[in-house]
């Protein structure tokens, strides 16, 4: 068992279990410089004990987080969060849980790949107010004379973060220190445009 960590694996830090990660991200990039093929599956295992797997050959490009924050937090594959990126794009492109739940996901990934609480914390405030968000629409068909619920995504994905809403959020950040599950109530920082 490695320092930092349960016997379960999981990663423990400043006494809070942030779960675990399965495998290695092994990956193709693509000619674009960006984009990248995973070559193997991985997986993060949160601390509630749900899976949320990043299948082999999953395209993966760090889109889920939103650019006007690299700068502040870095590129989506350098540093202690990449790990956490790669499930996060992937849970946003598949869709499949609520967008808040994919989310809070990455949060408790960044924690559990190491990123410090402060970081983590402006990462999740980006990706709450500013990342992927959808609705899931249920439709009901008839095929051969059976009805069927068809459920689809809807895109509500709210406008890119501007300098400001990045400048703003960044100030915030260094006079408050929020519980996690509180940022989502903070709203947007930057006057509307």
């Amino acid at each position: 068992m490695a320092p930092g960590e349960t016997a379960a694996g999981d990663r423990v830090v400043g006494g809070e279990r942030w779960g675990a990660f399965e495998g290695r991200v092994l990956a193709a990039w693509h000619d674009d410089g960006r984009t990248m093929t995973l070559l193997d599956p991985f997986a993060y295992l949160d601390p509630a004990g749900a899976k949320w797997l990043a299948p082999q050959a999953s395209e993966v490009n760090g889109a889920s987080i939103p650019r006007a924050f690299w700068s502040v937090i870095g590129g989506p594959f350098a540093g202690r969060f990449r790990n956490a990126s790669v499930v996060h794009d992937v849970a946003c492109v598949e869709r499949t849980a609520e967008w808040r739940d994919v989310h809070w996901m990455f949060y408790e990934a960044c924690r559990c790949g190491g990123v410090g609480v402060a970081k983590a914390k402006v990462m999740y405030y980006a990706v709450f107010h500013f990342g992927p968000r959808w609705e899931v629409e249920t439709t009901l068909l008839v095929r051969d004379g059976q009805e069927v619920r068809v459920k689809s995504p809807r895109d509500t994905t709210p406008p890119p973060a501007t300098l400001a809403d990045v400048n703003a959020a960044v100030a915030y950040f260094a006079t408050h220190d929020p519980p996690a599950d509180e940022i989502p109530a903070i709203g947007r920082l930057a006057s509307p445009r």
